[in-house]
């Protein structure tokens, strides 16, 4: 039973992932990691989820990137809105 609790979490966090990734306007956001890091996400170009929706790629503005299990992700933050 608890592996089908663990299989909810991580669609339900990749299908967040991927609603803000359709959202238009697009807003930035961080996604965390149980490791504690925290990667931005500044556009819709700068991620992907893969077709099995257990992964997510994030490409960084110097061309590397990183490639993140569902299982490791804990949690989205939406960036705070710039003051005009």
């Amino acid at each position: 039973m608890q592996g089908g609790i663990q299989i909810d979490k991580i669609e339900g966090m990749i299908g967040n992932i991927q609603q803000l990734l359709q959202a238009r306007p697009f807003v930035p956001f961080y996604v965390l990691t149980s490791g504690g890091n925290r990667y931005r996400v500044g556009s819709a170009e700068h991620a992907d989820i893969n077709p099995r929706g257990s992964q997510i790629v994030i490409w960084f503005d110097d061309e590397s990137s990183v490639t993140l299990s569902g299982l490791h992700i804990v949690g989205i933050e939406k960036e705070a809105p710039q003051a005009v």
